[in-house]
């Protein structure tokens, strides 16, 4: 689409932006990107460079969700801190000029890898493990990053962080399943909270940290960028590892395991969670316990619940179908939700096979 006067969203977006000294170049074609699960992201040009507006979508929004302000915030102050986070060059929170905040970033180049790889690269020999070592090899000094030095230490509270995620999944859960969903879930809760790790390392964290939120060159496998950063702040980054584990996938994860896969396990020399928690206490110098490693397990276990419990809600009301894979041998999403809970009530107290520590 062109962003031609007649276009009253970007007539509007293009006054804003000229009003504050910067010009919207309305012959560029500007396109919808693919990609991201609730805001809206538009390729763009902007003062003769390409860039991407980030907008939440319209309707309610899940509380702490799609924070173009925070995501702002972040890329604004990252910068050499983090090279694979794209500079954030504009933000706009008066609702008047669009309906909603913007954001507007740097663009960067590269392809983003879901659930399965795409054809260029799929018979590329040890493409899992170039995959696995560049994903754990990106985490890592975003986790070694001084929030302090980038004027980020007031992003978040790591003082209690693993607390309120035990209290704030758990409040976002009342919203959105059934009375008997909730009373496993308050289970859960409280398992979780008498089980607190004694030594909760602190950092910036991402919360959303996966191959899809990755911009990658195809040729080079080089990380041309980290995108998605609406729910970024400073909390525990074992929980993090955990979020990436649970998305992580392998080749003996049951059917309650595989539906909950966002990345190309099945690539050739794709790495078991282990090497992926070795390699990352490695690179980390960091050591944990197995049982510690269970807690931050489950925990992301009990926000995955929660996530899928508020997708179900969000597709019951635009009338969206799950991907086939959010779902495989599941019915609907309702019924992974209930077998993820009762796994964790079943197996909570044993520490699950694929996060056994490699001696």
């Amino acid at each position: 689409m062109k962003a031609s006067p007649k276009s009253n969203m970007w007539q509007a977006v293009d006054d804003y932006l000229d009003s504050i000294g910067h010009r919207l170049d309305k012959d560029f074609d500007i396109r919808k990107l693919s990609g991201g699960s609730a805001n809206l992201n538009y390729l763009i040009s902007m003062d003769g460079q390409k860039a991407v507006l980030r907008r939440p979508p319209d309707g309610p929004l899940p509380p702490g969700a799609n924070d173009v302000a925070r995501e702002y915030k972040v890329l604004s102050r990252l910068g050499d801190a983090y090279p694979p986070a794209p500079s954030g060059l504009v933000f706009c929170d008066d609702d008047s000029v669009i309906g909603v905040p913007f954001c507007i970033s740097q663009f960067r180049e590269g392809i983003c890898i879901g659930r399965h790889l795409p054809e260029a690269l799929a018979r590329r020999p040890q493409i899992g493990h170039a995959l696995s070592d560049l994903l754990v090899d990106a985490l890592a000094p975003l986790h070694r990053v001084d929030v302090d030095a980038v004027g980020l230490a007031g992003l978040g509270n790591a003082e209690g962080f693993l607390e309120r995620q035990i209290a704030g999944w758990y409040k976002r859960g009342q919203r959105v399943l059934s009375e008997p969903q909730q009373q496993l879930l308050a289970w859960v809760r409280d398992w979780l909270s008498a089980h607190l790790p004694e030594r909760r390392p602190a950092s910036l964290v991402h919360n959303d940290f996966k191959l899809d939120n990755m911009l990658i060159d195809p040729l080079t496998l080089r990380v041309n960028g980290v995108v998605d950063w609406d729910m970024c702040t400073i909390g525990d980054p074992l929980f993090e590892l955990a979020i990436l584990l649970s998305y992580w996938g392998g080749e003996n994860d049951t059917p309650l395991y595989s539906a909950q896969c966002r990345m190309p396990c099945e690539a050739d020399g794709w790495w078991p969670r282990q090497q992926v928690i070795k390699r990352y206490l490695d690179l980390m110098e960091l050591s944990v316990t197995e049982q510690d490693l269970c807690f931050y397990w489950w925990l992301a276990q009990y926000r995955s619940v929660v996530v899928y419990a508020q997708l179900n809600i969000q597709f019951q009301r635009t009338g969206e179908r799950p991907s086939a894979s959010t779902l495989t041998e599941f019915d609907s999403i309702d019924e992974l939700v209930g077998q993820m809970l009762l796994e964790m009530t079943e197996n909570i107290d044993r520490v699950p096979d694929q996060l056994k520590l490699v001696a």
